[in-house]
């Protein structure tokens, strides 16, 4: 599973993804990538700090190899060293632009609060939850279900032999 973890800054992106890597080692989990700057942060801060759109396209392209995108949220407290006269960037105009583009680019994403061990473990729901939504039986393994009869497999069978016991309806 290739997932890609976005947000403004301080917000702890490049913690959850270490945290993220060590708990899904091989063999528990098929081998996939978990980026912390993937193109389209690239596009936002361009865009931000020089009014220059023009990369949201080509990076929301780009973007769709990721199978899951985790917006960290502004939970966090800002580190000491943030915000700067050499980062002009306000996390909530990150934060907003983030999910402007996300929304724009019809990309779904879940938003990931909570301090320290709380944080990585609701990604890892997160991500628990879009493979669930990978697995889940399609129309076709739905149909497994229906009732059918034991003589010849077809459901409307079983329902005249119910009718023809109960005396109900035309035979």
């Amino acid at each position: 599973m290739n997932i890609a973890i976005l947000g403004a800054p301080g917000t702890g992106k490049t913690q959850l993804a270490r945290e993220l890597a060590r708990c899904l080692q091989p063999p528990e989990h098929p081998p996939g990538t978990i980026t912390d700057a993937p193109p389209l942060m690239a596009a936002i801060h361009a865009d931000l700090l020089h009014t220059n759109p023009a990369g949201h396209a080509a990076a929301l392209s780009q973007h769709r190899i990721y199978d899951l995108t985790l917006l960290t949220g502004l939970d966090l407290a800002c580190p000491a060293e943030r915000p700067t006269p050499e980062e002009p960037l306000s996390r909530e105009a990150v934060d907003a632009q983030l999910r402007r583009a996300l929304t724009q680019g019809a990309i779904a994403y879940a938003v990931i609060y909570g301090q320290g061990p709380a944080r990585v473990q609701a990604a890892l729901q997160a991500i628990a939850s879009r493979r669930d939504d990978r697995i889940r039986p399609g129309a076709d393994r739905l149909r497994q279900w229906q009732s059918a009869c034991e003589k010849c497999s077809d459901p409307a069978c079983e329902h005249r032999l119910f009718t023809d016991r109960l005396n109900i309806g035309p035979r």
